[in-house]
């Protein structure tokens, strides 16, 4: 039976037969359809199919094709996209980008696709498609996929310095191995016979090259086999078996030798010579040297004309962490962002006195593929890793161990998260420091070290700004947690003329930012006696950490000396409220200090924090390193950009500070302030930490 719309169908949508297919991180928003169903929920009055989808050409797709014709709908062909994804396993659900074709499968040689039909338009009706402006738009796009050696797989590792000095010796020619019985190849006009073909051309045709033979990435991790290599060892040829960045091997090649893979195309984005022995998508265009013929393929096509044609014309792009559907330029920041990070964590980490919980998120900050991460005892430590440890935790085995000094060291960022860590809610941002951590003002730290010597651009100064300002207008702070309302505050604060109203804010008092960034004043008590003394005729608000008000962590403070020295206790209020009720801040070395400094209050210091000594604080302590004055701006693009890491913990994608803001903006109804319990809330959050390390 024809499903046929009805007056109460409420959701336009795409039947998939494939639970592969269905099972597709974002699907709906790929194809910009209200869901994906299956065939049972196609049948329901609620909905209205207007598609059946098909992968490709594999076989459920012509199980599709059959419920297609049935159904009388037309179908989708869709296949993974140019730049897939940044995940260590590189063929999971999770893509940045599908290709989706109503007409065919751009790699079937055998039949037309929308691709094909595209770019054998007349040229006046492809200018209407791809006018100038795209057309620049869409060159500065391949520019920066070349200088980023953006590729499909993008969790691949750096070419090594010794294949970078070989490939100078002598013109390199690649020859590109395929996986055995890959549909691109077989629908692509390629067998076994021609591939051999393929070498013995490459051979050939360059007697005095370099020539190696490059192996897929799966036949490379032992998951299949290719064509070449039994061939090229009998030969005596070069063979390149590695997962590394294949644009890193394009720009230094001169020519490359395809059946039809996908790095012939990227070869001609980087601007190689391309030799083709099938019938691929970029053949047939004026680009290639073509050893087939494509007689339908009959217009001459520019590299970024091709480009266009298939990254921005026929690939669609989603955000893996929002869901919501982006331009090919948002895709490129994002992988961008994910391969910095990656070279950020370019070492081989051995990490030590890590608890399990910590062990599943940790993970995903530090993975990178030129780095490696082991979690194990201080006497495992091998001489080629970096001793790892959290904050300054070291436990007695550590200490005792006979191991290298410790290199590393992590703690948690200064936009954290909704909820408190000791209620085991995952953190959004992480800072990697070593071998002090930003808060020891014994040392120097990275954090100090950006401060004193990096030259911020004008650019980055107001990228500081924009952020400094999304943080105020949107009250975020590191935990975001608190309840009351910003009326009840304003009620209980007594205002006289003249009199200052300063918040005195409170520390967790075992804390090692107070141990490390404080000299004689290192308690909450001995905080706000000395405000007291101080400021005899204030008005002082204490605000005690959460962490102690929840009752997880040390420092609450004798009730006398509250009655005492303090006019107000601001008891579960959000910190951003207690900023707008008072006239100054006063601090050990809290983050509330940093916080207050972007919303323009008057900060006074009384250790030494990462915030202090740059010409923006009233400091208690000196501290001679610092010999650089600082702009707030500058200070928010350094301490909150260059240095943490961001992380979106049930993705595993890196973000940018920015996204953060927005999503905690967004989940503003998730307020940790509605949980039910405690301790179930505890649980919950360390389940959701396995999860989604899992």
């Amino acid at each position: 039976m024809t499903v046929a719309a009805t007056d109460r169908a409420d959701k336009v949508v795409a039947v998939a037969l494939s639970s592969g297919l269905l099972r597709l991180g974002n699907l709906a928003q790929f194809i910009g359809l209200d869901d994906v169903v299956d065939v049972r929920q196609a049948h329901s009055s609620k909905v209205r199919p207007i598609c059946v989808l098909a992968w490709g050409r594999k076989s459920s797709s012509r199980r599709a094709c059959r419920y297609a014709r049935a159904q009388g709908l037309p179908v989708w062909y869709l296949e993974d996209g140019w730049i897939r994804n940044c995940d260590q396993n590189a063929h999971s659900r999770k893509t940045y980008s599908l290709l989706i074709d109503k007409q065919g499968v751009y790699y079937d040689c055998h039949s037309r696709s929308d691709l094909e039909n595209l770019l054998n338009l007349p040229d006046m009706q492809f200018q209407r498609v791809c006018q100038p402006a795209d057309l620049d738009a869409a060159r500065l796009c391949r520019e920066r996929i070349v200088e980023h050696e953006i590729t499909k797989y993008n969790f691949c590792s750096t070419m090594s310095d010794s294949s970078l000095k070989a490939a100078e010796l002598k013109p390199l020619v690649l020859v590109i191995d395929q996986t055995a019985n890959d549909a691109s190849v077989s629908y692509g006009g390629m067998n076994a016979e021609r591939f051999r073909l393929m070498l013995d051309s490459a051979i050939a045709e360059n007697p005095k090259s370099r020539i190696l033979v490059r192996t897929h990435p799966d036949v490379a991790a032992g998951r299949c086999s290719g064509y070449l290599t039994d061939y090229a060892n009998s030969l005596g040829v070069e063979i390149h078996a590695k997962s590394d960045n294949p644009i890193q091997w394009l720009k230094q090649a001169t020519r490359v030798y395809v059946g039809t893979s996908q790095i012939g195309y990227e070869a001609l984005l980087c601007g190689c010579d391309v030799v083709v022995f099938g019938k691929p998508f970029y053949a047939g265009w004026g680009l290639t040297d073509d050893r087939s013929t494509l007689i339908r393929r009959h217009q001459q096509r520019s590299v970024d004309q091709l480009f266009f044609a298939c990254h921005v014309w026929l690939a669609r792009y989603a955000d893996p962490v929002s869901g919501n559907q982006w331009t090919l330029e948002e895709c490129i920041d994002h992988v961008i962002e994910q391969k910095k990070q990656f070279s950020r964590n370019a070492h081989r980490f051995c990490c030590v006195g890590i608890t399990p919980w910590k062990r599943r998120y940790l993970s995903r900050y530090l993975r990178s593929p030129d780095g490696t991460l082991r979690f194990t005892r201080a006497s495992n430590c091998k001489p080629d890793e970096q001793l790892l440890t959290w904050s300054y935790r070291e436990q007695t085995h550590l200490r005792l161990a006979n191991t290298a000094p410790i290199r590393f060291r992590v703690e948690d960022g200064f936009i954290r998260s909704r909820g408190l860590g000791s209620d085991f809610v995952a953190p959004a941002s992480l800072v990697l420091d070593g071998p002090r951590m930003y808060f020891d003002s014994h040392g120097s730290s990275e954090l100090e070290d950006l401060l004193n010597n990096h030259d911020c651009t004008e650019q980055q100064r107001l990228r500081g700004q924009r952020l400094r300002q999304k943080i105020v207008a949107r009250n975020i702070s590191k935990y975001n947690v608190g309840s009351a309302s910003a009326d009840h505050l304003k009620s209980e604060i007594v205002r006289d003329i003249g009199v200052k109203r300063i918040l005195v804010v409170g520390q967790v008092e075992d804390d090692q930012s107070l141990m490390r960034g404080c000299s004689d004043i290192r308690s909450n008590s001995e905080l706000i006696s000395q405000v007291r003394k101080n400021n005899p005729d204030d008005y002082l608000i204490y605000k005690p950490h959460p962490d102690v008000e929840s009752g997880n962590r040390d420092g609450q403070v004798n009730s006398e000396l509250l009655r005492d020295c303090v006019n107000l206790v601001a008891v579960n209020e959000p910190i951003h409220e207690c900023f707008d009720q008072s006239d100054e801040v006063h601090t050990m070395s809290s983050l509330a200090g940093f916080e207050a400094l972007l919303r323009g209050k008057p900060v006074a210091t009384y250790g030494m924090p990462f915030y202090a000594g740059w010409g923006l604080t009233q400091d208690r302590q000196d501290c001679s390193r610092r010999v650089r004055k600082r702009c707030v701006d500058e200070l928010v693009y350094l301490a909150l950009i260059a240095y943490p890491r961001y992380l979106h913990v049930p993705s595993g994608e890196f973000i940018q500070a920015e996204q953060l803001i927005d999503m905690f903006h967004e989940a503003s109804d998730c307020d940790p302030a509605r949980r039910t319990g405690q301790w179930l809330s505890k649980l919950n959050n360390i389940s959701r930490a396995l999860r989604y390390a899992a």
